[in-house]
């Protein structure tokens, strides 16, 4: 066959992945702002009610459910999405559903249990009463919060990012936040122990419907489940969780984010002073919450052209994200440095010296967003690895900056820092992706 009528076969097929792409991105997008705004409104809603001190205190609470489900779901969120999105017809899907769910599962209830005996010294730590009441419900909605984040691998995997962004932290706060609002009007006790009973209920609430989806389209795919499991292709269980150990370590830097800068800002800094940051940090996320989309809808896609051996493909895409990313974030990042005091006035008005603070985490995730989704390029085409040993050195290096920073500068130290973080992952990620694949991960073509 002509080349000539190689291309004119193509076309039609670029034109329909073009279109399911932008489709898949517009859907994604919706759910991925509805879980951004929910994040929000659960900020909102706690500075009204508790102020700042009470946004502090929530904020140690909540980097616990964070980090004790970053660690217990292994990694085996990414694992799920990589090797279901791989072949969707595969009859290995139930026995890695079954690998992941099991031994998540087992480290949630291990590690919830461990919270829930250890609250009273964790609030003694933090030096926060209150806290420990907080932590009682937070141990018992990490199951499911662990469940919610596994299962959301698994719908990305098999070409649901929509209903897969519904699964993570954004919904559960946003429900969190309907709940919270609900007992504080319904119950004459107006603790914050009842933020945390809220954010429980979210999660379980959650979870079961990443569950009953996940259950729904087993059910749709009889082929699927009807068939043994094919040994040929079927990777044993110890290659199946040495890529999952990749994966936790690529979580590094988000524990650090999402975690470990909280916990160390709460114990360096005042609660007040605390809430002002982590304030600025949720309205920030608007920033990100663009990322996040990019990260549902494209990854599975690099998997899938990478196995088959498509990298000019692959290398297009990989740039389309970078750019449509870009876009997306520069409305919500001008808005943030241009107008601070406006946005986290909606907060309270003590939130409205927290503006410097927004400044500067917007700065972070607008470079952050810049560079597309370059770790997941990195994870799904088989260098895990690079990007694990990328993201143990740049969190050490965050990390430290977490404790030089904050004794000098206050909150303002704990903004620097987590810019740091935000910032050089992801451009040492960018690249590593240049030198190793030829891709420039910018929004704007570049020829080097």
């Amino acid at each position: 066959m002509s080349s000539s009528g190689r291309v004119g076969m193509q076309q039609p097929f670029f034109r329909r992945f073009r279109g399911e792409l932008f489709l898949s991105l517009c859907k994604t997008f919706v759910a991925r702002g509805i879980a951004a705004l929910g994040t929000l409104f659960l900020g909102l809603v706690l500075g009204r009610l508790y102020g700042a001190d009470g946004v502090g205190v929530f904020a140690l609470a909540q980097s616990v459910i964070l980090g004790a489900g970053i660690i217990a779901r292994f990694g085996l969120n990414g694992t799920l999405m990589r090797y279901v999105s791989q072949d969707n017809d595969s009859p290995n899907i139930p026995v890695y559903l079954r690998w992941s769910v099991v031994r998540s599962g087992g480290l949630s209830i291990t590690i919830g249990v461990l919270v829930w005996l250890s609250r009273d010294w964790v609030a003694i730590f933090f030096g926060s009463l209150a806290l420990a009441d907080v932590l009682a419900s937070i141990a018992l909605a990490i199951p499911a919060f662990t469940l919610s984040f596994v299962l959301a691998g698994f719908l990305k995997g098999v070409g649901m990012p929509a209903r897969a962004s519904l699964q993570e932290n954004g919904s559960i706060s946003l429900l969190a936040a309907a709940c919270i609002l609900a007992l504080f009007w319904t119950t004459e006790s107006h603790s914050l122990s009842q933020a945390g009973w809220g954010f429980c209920l979210a999660a379980w609430l959650v979870g079961g419907q990443g569950a009953i989806q996940t259950w729904l389209w087993l059910r749709r795919h009889p082929l699927v489940t009807s068939v043994g499991a094919d040994e040929s292709t079927l990777p044993s269980r110890e290659t199946y969780f040495s890529t999952a150990h990749s994966f936790i370590v690529l979580n590094v830097s988000q524990f650090l984010q999402q975690v470990l800068s909280v916990m160390i800002a709460g114990a360096l800094l005042s609660h007040a002073d605390l809430g002002l940051f982590k304030s600025a940090e949720r309205v920030a996320l608007m920033i990100s919450f663009i990322l996040l989309v990019i990260n549902a809808v494209f990854p599975p896609r690099f998997a899938r052209l990478f196995h088959q051996g498509k990298h000019t493909q692959l290398k297009r895409l990989a740039q389309q994200s970078s750019m449509v990313a870009t876009v997306l974030a520069l409305p919500p990042a001008a808005i943030c440095f241009l107008f601070p005091e406006w946005v986290l006035g909606w907060f309270g008005d003590e939130f409205r010296q927290a503006a410097n603070l927004l400044r500067i985490i917007a700065i972070g995730q607008l470079i952050n967003v810049t560079t597309g989704a370059v770790g997941f390029l990195l994870t799904m085409t088989g260098r895990e690895k690079v990007m694990r040993n990328i993201s143990l050195a740049c969190s050490t290096l965050g990390t430290v900056s977490f404790f030089v920073l904050i004794p000098v500068f206050g909150a303002t130290g704990a903004a620097l820092s987590l810019m740091l973080v935000l910032v050089l992952q992801n451009v040492v990620a960018a690249l590593v992706v240049w030198r190793k694949m030829d891709i420039v991960m910018l929004p704007w073509p570049v020829k080097l």
